[in-house]
């Protein structure tokens, strides 16, 4: 009788995977992206969003150097804390001081890297159009290989691809469906790679444009990077929460999706000081939110997952972000007053998932 009841038990869903943008400008003097955002956070106004292993300096000008011995371990365990189970790495080249927490992340013992997972996220244009995509479609098989890839729908390695600056796209393909030969070449190659058939997941700000660029590329799902909003004053956590229920709906009814959950925006680091490579963004922002708003918006997208697995089928979540510091999204530890660690995200969102149970779960 006991085998007979163990074997009729409905198998529980695991919980959603639960992964973080990476975006890593953080190295101060190695480019001129990390000295633009140490000037972005200099202002004292900007300092309690200063990294953890950040330093403010006697004239009050911040030295950010993530790269420094230790720093990248420290934030696997940080990541582990909050109970993440993987980074979303955005990519530039390997030569690029923005690719060094990712080279030091693959290189790492399994060990040393917890259980934390990882993928891509690659903006389109850096296939560079038709002669050039090649390299790319390569390189990105050989992360496929790699064993701490994060894997989705029965083993497919996991991809995002950031179609946004569609205008500078252009001026490398003819059209957006002439891309459809890199997504054909990724999954071609995957597969005679042995590492299987990418899962192909198109961001943009957008969910109506990112469902009709899925549908001419031939990729998976949809998702987005971030959700800008909120007003010239700050608008509070709840209009936040709202917008990101609204597009989780919208790209629900459109394709398969990957829902966004955001933990802030407010670029106004970029507004006060300018970076070379954006325009200036509007005057919009929401009020930061706190560690327990952080850990709210995060297990509403969870059960939007556990109550839609036909419209999420690869029981995911992406979030904005673990290290979007002068743009208003992040998880990774903020410098505190005292010039200490602030955790209080971390172990808010860690209490989240270590607990986590779907609406109607036991």
């Amino acid at each position: 009788m006991g085998a007979t009841f163990l074997a009729t038990q409905a198998v529980a869903e695991p919980r959603p995977r639960v992964g973080a943008i990476r975006w890593d400008a953080w190295h101060g003097e190695l480019s001129d992206v990390g000295k633009a955002v140490e000037r972005t956070l200099s202002p004292p106004q900007y300092h309690f969003r200063l990294p953890w292993f950040a330093q403010v300096n006697p004239d009050g000008t911040a030295s950010i150097r993530g790269d420094a011995p230790g720093v990248f371990e420290q934030e696997i365990a940080y990541a582990r804390q909050a109970d993440l189970d993987y980074w979303a790495f955005v990519l530039y080249p390997e030569t690029d001081p923005l690719s060094l927490p990712l080279l030091r992340f693959l290189e790492l013992e399994a060990s040393a890297r917890q259980g934390l997972k990882f993928c891509a996220i690659v903006e389109w244009a850096r296939f560079g159009g038709p002669q050039g995509f090649r390299p790319w479609v390569k390189r990105l098989v050989g992360y496929f290989r790699h064993p701490a890839h994060l894997r989705v729908m029965g083993g497919r390695p996991l991809l995002y691809l950031l179609a946004h600056e569609e205008e500078h796209f252009l001026r490398q393909w003819s059209s957006v469906g002439a891309f459809s030969e890199v997504v054909r070449s990724l999954r071609q190659e995957g597969k005679q790679a042995g590492v299987g058939n990418p899962y192909i997941v198109v961001m943009h700000f957008s969910p109506q444009r990112a469902a009709e660029i899925r549908s001419s590329l031939g990729a998976d799902a949809i998702s987005a990077y971030a959700f800008p909003g909120g007003s010239a004053k700050g608008a509070p956590f709840a209009e936040a929460l709202e917008t990101m229920r609204r597009k989780w709906g919208e790209m629900a009814r459109l394709a398969p999706t990957v829902p966004l959950v955001s933990w802030g925006w407010d670029p106004r680091p970029r507004i006060d000081n300018p970076v070379p490579w954006h325009h200036r963004p509007a005057l919009l922002y929401y009020e930061t939110f706190t560690p327990e708003e952080c850990a709210q918006a995060l297990k509403e997208a969870l059960d939007f997952v556990s109550a839609h697995p036909e419209a999420c089928p690869a029981n995911a979540v992406i979030a904005y972000a673990w290290n979007e510091f002068d743009e208003g999204g992040w998880l990774c530890p903020t410098r505190s007053a005292e010039g200490q660690p602030d955790t209080r995200r971390v172990e808010a969102v860690g209490q989240l998932l270590r607990s986590y149970q779907p609406p109607g779960g036991q």
